[in-house]
């Protein structure tokens, strides 16, 4: 009898461990492979050129403790400009988290909408006359809290003379819902170390039917035509936990006639055939990779792959309330003859220090992946 207890207490034991040991391990963000030497980014090739895209940073200025991380990123994007060839940063909206709210948290490190757009505001200049940026404004960029109405800040704090690098790349700018022409809905023109033409565009958060159609316009002017187009835009594609495009939204945005993802593919995207790219920010979930992010191809009216990609992982790092996403960037790099694209996630919080550099890539398919341009 004693021996039977002695074994059953052992089984329970032994399972409580394996429990224990299966949950200290998803501490570590999974498939992060730690390696014993860091090796920080480099391109695979001297030809090739990086865009660096920034995910939603609503987490990172919301609370004054996240604004270091902040900082680091975009520090570490500024210093390696011209060691990664960096062309371009595109930010996928939710730059804050509140736009106009008063009221900070209990606790006084929740900021107000203002001091939120400073905070974002002041870690731009970190970029400012380095390297141009694309903005996308999200659903909490917009209205008090979030997407309430089309009142928006941005124009207060990113005027189109800023940033001396969006001379001649700042190509055109459509009109707000106040008949205003400002970054939240621009158009960008770069060409590659290499020659070849890009057009990006970014469009509001739940663009409307107008929005839609400028942003048509200026893909399909004769003058952008034949450059490789990519759409920026805040909500867009599912995660990977249930893929496909968004098809409904409860904002009330939405609910005025803003589109969704599925009504923007097949309003704009589908049959526009320069556009080759979109990409987009707003689905998180704490600390699940699978909730973040997605890639998925779909095909236009000209018989082209459309490459979309979703990137957010704001909620890791101890969800909502956490650091603000644990300091991840997606680095797109882009070969020579615009054929072939890398895609890797990379932390520069981690890499920050050497304590923690063996954990500053996330290596798991969906945040290391390449694909080919057709």
């Amino acid at each position: 009898m004693k021996f039977r207890i002695f074994v059953l207490l052992s089984i329970v034991l032994s399972l409580n461990l394996i429990a224990a040991e299966e949950k200290a391990s998803q501490q570590i963000p999974p498939a992060v492979t730690p390696v014993e030497k860091y090796t920080p980014p480099q391109l695979s090739t001297p030809d090739s050129w990086t865009m660096v895209v920034v995910p939603d940073t609503q987490a990172y200025v919301a609370r004054r403790r996240n604004q270091g991380a902040l900082d680091l990123m975009f520090t570490w994007i500024a210093e390696n400009v011209n060691r990664m060839k960096i062309q371009q940063v595109v930010h996928l909206g939710d730059m804050v988290d509140v736009s106009q709210q008063l009221v900070t948290g209990k606790d006084g490190t929740y900021q107000s909408g203002a001091e939120q757009w400073a905070a974002i505001s002041k870690v731009f200049e970190r970029l400012d006359n380095v390297v141009p940026y694309v903005l996308t404004t999200g659903n909490h960029d917009y209205g008090w809290r979030s997407a309430e109405n089309r009142s928006c800040n941005l124009d207060k704090f990113f005027s189109t003379g800023r940033n001396d690098k969006w001379k001649n790349v700042l190509v055109g700018m459509g009109q707000n819902a106040f008949g205003q022409l400002t970054l939240e809905n621009a158009a960008y023109e770069f060409t590659t170390p290499n020659g070849q033409k890009i057009l990006i565009v970014s469009v509001n958060f739940a663009p409307t039917d107008e929005n839609l159609a400028w942003a048509k316009s200026v893909f399909s002017n004769k003058k952008y035509k034949n450059h490789f187009g990519i759409l920026v835009t805040h909500s867009y594609l599912r995660a990977l936990r249930h893929k496909g495009r968004l098809e409904k939204e409860s904002y009330v945005l939405n609910k005025q006639g803003g589109n969704e993802g599925e009504k923007i593919f097949q309003k704009l995207v589908k049959n526009t055939t320069n556009i080759r790219m979109v990409l987009c920010g707003h689905i998180s979930a704490i600390d699940n990779w699978n909730g973040c992010v997605n890639y998925e191809v779909s095909v236009n009216d000209a018989g082209k792959k459309v490459h979309e990609i979703l990137f957010d992982p704001q909620a890791l790092g101890g969800g909502w309330g956490g650091n603000g996403g644990d300091g991840w960037l997606r680095l797109m790099e882009f070969d020579k003859d615009m054929k072939h694209v890398k895609v890797k996630t990379f932390s520069p919080v981690f890499a920050y220090s050497p304590s923690t550099q063996n954990l500053a890539w996330h290596t798991a398919p969906f945040n290391e992946f390449e694909f080919d341009i057709d």
